[in-house]
């Protein structure tokens, strides 16, 4: 598992010990603001993870402080017990026949553009520090250049991060990489490079995640290089354009896409019927209690961005209490430190990113 950088364990331990009693506090004031799910909701939660469960009881109950459902069933000759967060709405575990058949991983971090509150944005540096960090997921921004490259970078020129003009598809890759995208971060980073997409997956192998936000370019040339890797199936897929989406699922369905809704709890039918993904994306604006529960009770995960003003503790614990699937932040140091502290960090990188059985 990664650790934190050197010589901020204490510091860290501090910072989270006095969020954790924040938390606390906005906790107790969501539980009072925002009533427990339903037995229903919680016995349709239960059969997103056993098909055809015949339910025979359900009940109420509280674990370490929170207020849950235990619904028990059969599928044919095998009994089921599922314990659901009644709060957040979640299936916590499953156990089959007594055995341990399904766990909750925990909320993944994910690190925007890597940890670009330590080093310059989409760059090799900043993903070496959102690892050391703990991130599970490293948000990344794909272009293609003018001779046909998949590069990262977030706007569609080079003008913000990097000494140079112009945009990025109106610019080889030759010309690209001779760009400083490090000394307009800080004189540390001088001479860092924007990377191409298979030099990113390469940094990231084995230790974290790519989260893949396609700007623009061939979804042939993405599905490729993602399949050269052996990610295909692996990896959550961000598209602001719709249609880039669509194109590119139709290129191949194995990720995990992660679209975004809008108007609220008002437009997720509209985007269950639209594109039927099993994460939806939710910004700081569209983002409450309501939405998140909204979500889990109809079998999907929730991934909340926090970037911006709110990118603090108070808007990480909020999302974090609400029942938030992942989490999208540039300071990774609130955010993980939280997690920690209450045990519910996902676990190291390996298993699947989408709940599964």
């Amino acid at each position: 598992m990664a650790q934190f950088p050197s010589g901020t364990t204490r510091s860290i331990a501090k910072f989270a010990a006095v969020l954790l009693l924040c938390s606390t506090a906005l906790l107790q004031a969501q539980t009072q603001a925002l009533p427990p799910i339903t037995p229903i909701e919680a016995v349709h939660l239960a059969e997103g993870k056993v098909p055809r469960l015949a339910t025979s009881l359900v009940r109420s109950g509280v674990e370490g402080g929170t207020p849950v459902y235990f619904v028990e069933g059969v599928v044919k000759e095998d009994g089921y017990r599922v314990v659901v967060d009644a709060q957040a709405g979640r299936v916590l575990r499953v156990t089959k026949s007594g055995e341990p058949f399904y766990e909750w991983q925990g909320v993944t971090v994910v690190a925007h553009r890597g940890a670009s509150h330590f080093a310059p944005e989409n760059t090799i540096a900043a993903f070496e520090k959102a690892i050391a960090w703990g991130a599970d997921l490293i948000e990344i921004d794909i272009r293609e250049t003018k001779d046909g490259h998949l590069v990262i970078m977030h706007d569609a020129t080079v003008d913000r991060t990097t000494n140079g003009t112009g945009a990025v598809n109106d610019l080889t890759l030759a010309e690209i990489k001779q760009l400083d995208a490090g000394s307009s971060f800080s004189a540390e980073f001088k001479g860092e490079k924007i990377p191409t997409l298979d030099e990113a997956l390469d940094a990231m192998k084995g230790r974290a995640w790519p989260d893949l936000d396609f700007k623009a370019g061939t979804p042939e040339k993405l599905v490729d290089a993602i399949r050269r890797h052996g990610l295909l199936g692996k990896v959550t897929l961000y598209a602001g354009d719709y249609e880039l989406l669509r194109r590119t699922l139709a290129i191949s369905k194995e990720f995990h896409a992660r679209p975004s809704i809008y108007i609220g709890r008002v437009g997720l039918p509209l985007l269950m019927k639209e594109l039927n993904p099993a994460i939806v994306n939710i910004d700081w604006r569209e983002f409450s209690e309501g939405l998140i529960r909204d979500v889990h009770v109809s079998g999907r995960q929730a991934f909340v961005n926090v970037m911006g003003p709110n990118d603090n503790a108070f808007g990480i614990l909020a999302a974090i209490d609400a029942g938030a699937d992942f989490i999208q932040s540039d300071r990774l140091d609130i955010l993980v430190p939280l997690l920690r502290s209450r045990g519910i960090h996902r676990r190291p990188t390996g298993r699947p990113l989408v709940s599964q059985r």
